[in-house]
């Protein structure tokens, strides 16, 4: 629960995937990466219910014997490359599977996420007053005052008013580690997106901030664990 409301975990997975061909039931010392999400959210007190959404009768098998499956697959139109997260959060609240209180984003692809951090998220969101937060990790590389855009066919500074001064001058950035997306469903209602103005940032370390996209991703996953680099026993 996180401010006396219920809590519900909402775990979107598709089968089609181009970055790692069949991601989400690929394993990860011993579990895939759908079964560790999963666990994840049996595993938290903070969670009431959990929801697998997927288009996938292989996925949403492995959901059935958790009991965390929704009633049907999810429809194609939500399945494509075009259909965002939002999109099947909403699907699930015309549902009438989620209600009231607060959604939890949890990515299968973000496998180095701890219970700690879920509770840690939480506590900062009930001492704040925002309606929403999202887990992000430091982000160093590349040096921000060297990013360009292309603008009609011209290279311009990626920074509004550019920038040439030296890197300590610039203020700090993030990125969206993808471990959590937290807010309150009404709020999701009005505004339809997980990070309207407002959102708290949760700042989590590297190590746990991996996100598996690409199969060099991938392969730098399993050089960590190969190395002691990341512990899978400290995870549910």
């Amino acid at each position: 629960m996180v401010r006396g409301e219920p809590l519900t975990a909402i775990i979107p997975v598709r089968g089609g995937s181009k970055g790692i061909p069949g991601k989400n039931m690929r394993p990860v010392g011993g579990a895939t990466l759908l079964e560790r999400a999963i666990r994840f959210a049996l595993a938290s007190p903070r969670i009431d219910r959990a929801w697998v959404s997927t288009d996938d009768a292989e996925m949403h098998a492995v959901a059935g014997r958790y009991d965390v499956q929704t009633p049907e697959l999810r429809p194609a139109h939500l399945a494509d490359d075009a259909a965002t997260t939002a999109s099947v959060v909403a699907h699930l609240i015309g549902q009438g599977l989620v209600r009231d209180g607060y959604l939890l984003i949890l990515q299968a692809t973000s496998p180095f996420r701890r219970l700690d951090d879920l509770e840690n998220l939480c506590a900062a969101l009930e001492s704040s007053d925002a309606e929403a937060a999202v887990s992000v990790a430091v982000h160093d590389e590349p040096r921000p005052e060297k990013l360009r855009r292309i603008v009609d066919g011209r290279l311009v500074p990626y920074l509004d008013a550019g920038f040439e001064g030296p890197r300590q001058a610039l203020p700090q950035p993030y990125r969206l580690n993808g471990a959590f997306y937290l807010i309150s469903v009404q709020r999701f209602l009005r505004d339809g997106v997980f990070l309207p103005a407002g959102t708290l940032p949760f700042v989590m370390p590297e190590d746990r901030s991996h996100n598996l996209d690409s199969q060099t991703d991938w392969a730098i996953m399993e050089a960590m664990i190969a190395t002691g680099g990341w512990r899978l026993e400290d995870l549910p």
